[in-house]
């Protein structure tokens, strides 16, 4: 059964991965998407069943573990017992012998014949004498057989505690290998769970932009995200927009006013990680960012926690060509909402990047993510120099007239 919920997570999954891929080729209808909806759902039902059943197992692993660790704790508690009873044993015939050598001060040994000469000449009659002899053999003998009690006794507490070690690593072997294995499910656990998440953020998001899309009375199921787009903005008025500036090649502009890029596309030589996006600051907090492009508000993503990565997020998609996709990161407000039509003097919110307010970020600036295609997540994310051609070079300032920026 486990593995029957792996495979059809798994092709859920390889079936929501490969629609971006076909909308490079043809774009997708709002049908379409919410078909794309309907399987991010149940891939998202798939992982939570296999979830609760990863956790089952998980359970069960930690309750064995907690018995063995009892037991371990029992043995290592009668290993000290075993060795406290060695200890006293060898103080009691310690303390035994002495008292016999008190008594039998007299024993000499020489060549190996015992000879009771202090004690046995010491009788004052022959009676005496011949008691004398009895005892000093009956002490001799008690001796003899004491030593050898205590000899049995001290290998049988040996032994004992060997036994005790020998399963004393055996146990903790196991609990080694119970530990490692309760690693390995919650990690499991924890990747169903991210994936869940993506799931079902992806479930909401479609949803709720499809169903904005088709209130309006201008979309149907036929209809793609671009005619959509098209419908809409025949319906709404550009706002006064100015057309003149210092556009890039596809009518594309910088995501604020004036400012450098602090960081870019690419693997980054002082941390060696891979930065997903370019970074544009001004270091003015605050300060408003805009879409790069004429574009449809697609995902807004609030904080769920204070310090959350990334802030407040918005996703554009633009009908440049095939259709790109921004999203705008670490900003403190937003200022549109979803299925707006947005312009490049739109203002989308304020940016942020304050340590204090988002994990994800180190000082103020906005993170510009580009996706071909339609996304609502991050996966995927390509060069926004693919379609942003004028971004200027890392360091370098620039000044991006457009409207009423």
């Amino acid at each position: 059964m486990k593995k029957v919920l792996i495979l059809g997570v798994t092709i859920l999954v390889t079936i929501s991965m490969a629609v971006p891929m076909q909308s490079q080729a043809k774009e997708k209808t709002l049908g379409q998407l919410r078909a794309e909806a309907k399987a991010n759902r149940d891939a998202y039902n798939a992982a939570k069943e296999q979830k609760e059943m990863t956790e089952q197992e998980r359970n069960e692993t930690t309750k064995q573990k907690q018995e063995v660790e009892a037991q371990i704790s029992q043995i290592q508690k009668e290993v000290t017992e075993t060795s406290d009873k060695i200890v006293e044993l060898q103080k009691d015939i310690d303390k035994k012998d002495e008292q016999m050598k008190d008594i039998m001060s007299f024993v000499q040994v020489t060549d190996g014949e015992n000879n009771y000469l202090e004690y046995i000449f010491g009788a004052t009659s022959f009676t005496d004498f011949i008691y004398r002899i009895s005892v000093a053999e009956q002490l001799g003998d008690y001796n003899e057989q004491l030593v050898k009690e205590y000899e049995s006794d001290v290998k049988e507490l040996d032994e004992k505690r060997e036994e005790l070690n020998n399963k004393n690593t055996e146990l903790s072997k196991k609990e080694n290998e119970l530990s490692q294995l309760e690693a390995k499910l919650n990690s499991e656990i924890e990747e169903l769970q991210e994936g869940m998440m993506s799931k079902d953020d992806e479930y909401e998001t479609l949803n709720n932009m499809i169903n904005f899309f088709e209130s309006k009375d201008i979309c149907t199921e036929n209809d793609t995200m671009s005619s959509c787009q098209r419908k809409l903005n025949q319906k709404t008025p550009s706002g006064g927009v100015d057309t003149s500036g210092t556009p890039g090649a596809n009518g594309t502009y910088m995501p604020i006013r004036k400012g450098r890029v602090t960081s870019d596309y690419g693997y980054r030589s002082y941390d060696n990680s891979f930065h997903t996006g370019i970074d544009f600051s001004d270091g003015v907090h605050g300060d408003s960012v805009y879409p790069v492009a004429t574009g449809t508000v697609v995902n807004i993503t609030y904080p769920k926690s204070p310090r959350a990565c990334g802030n407040h997020i918005v996703y554009v998609y633009h009908n440049i060509g095939r259709g790109y996709t921004t999203s705008y990161w670490h900003m403190t407000s937003v200022n549109v909402r979803l299925g707006q039509t947005v312009y490049p003097d739109t203002r989308l919110g304020s940016m942020g990047g304050l340590p204090s307010e988002d994990s994800c970020a180190g000082g103020t600036h906005v993170h510009l993510n580009l996706f071909n295609g339609l996304h609502t997540t991050n996966s995927g994310r390509i060069d926004p120099r693919i379609l942003v051609s004028n971004i200027p070079s890392k360091g370098k300032y620039f000044t991006s007239y457009y409207g009423n920026r």
